[in-house]
C-alpha cells in the first residue's frame, strides 16, 4: 500500500468548506482534467453511494465508504488488483497549522490522503508515483477552487460601472 497526502487551509469556514468537499459535479468546473463527476445517488452523501469520475482517459466508480459531515469522507474505487481510496479530514485550523496567520482564523483546515492499494494499485503508485500525486494536486486544486468560489463576495450590480459610462 501507498499513501499520498496533501494540506491546505481553506479560504472559508468549514461547512463551506465542507460544500466545496462534497460538490463532486462541480470538479468539471473547478479544473480542467476533470471531464465528469456525478452523484447519481444524490447530493447528500452517505455510506455506499457512488460517485462517478473521468479524470483525463481514466474512468472511476467510486463508492463512499465513510460520511460524517463536516468532518470527513472517504470514497474508495476498485477493480481487479487494484484499489484506491481518497479520505478528506476536515477542521478549523489553528496556529500550530502551517502557514497559518491572523487572517485565517475560524477558517477551514483540509488534508486529503490518497492511498493505493492491491498488486496493481501498489505497482501503479510505486511506478509511476507523479500520477498519482498529480491526481491528488487535481484534486485539492479543485477543492480549492470551490472554495475560493463558495467564499467569494457577491457582486453588487448598483455598484458596477456601466460599460459605456465616462
Amino acid at each position: 500500500m501507498a499513501v499520498f497526502e496533501r494540506e491546505r487551509i481553506l479560504p472559508c469556514g468549514l461547512q463551506d468548506a465542507w460544500e466545496a468537499v462534497a460538490d463532486f459535479p462541480s470538479r468539471t468546473i473547478h479544473n480542467a482534467r476533470y471531464r465528469r463527476a456525478d452523484l447519481p445517488d444524490g447530493t447528500d452523501l452517505a455510506t455506499g453511494h457512488r460517485i462517478l469520475l473521468q479524470i483525463g482517459r481514466d474512468r472511476f466508480t467510486s463508492i463512499v465508504t465513510f460520511a460524517r459531515k463536516p468532518a470527513a469522507l472517504s470514497h474508495r474505487a476498485s477493480g481487479p488488483g487494484f484499489w484506491a481510496e481518497y479520505s478528506y479530514e476536515l477542521r478549523v485550523c489553528d496556529e500550530s497549522d502551517p502557514g497559518y496567520t491572523s487572517d485565517d482564523f475560524g477558517c477551514a483546515y483540509l488534508r486529503i490522503r490518497a492511498e493505493y492499494g492491491g498488486w496493481l494499485g501498489s505497482l501503479i503508485a510505486r511506478l509511476r508515483p507523479g500520477a498519482c500525486r498529480r491526481y491528488l494536486a487535481d484534486e485539492m486544486a479543485a477543492v480549492m477552487s470551490a472554495a475560493e468560489s463558495v467564499h467569494a463576495e457577491p457582486v453588487d450590480d448598483e455598484e458596477a460601472p456601466e460599460p459605456n459610462a465616462e
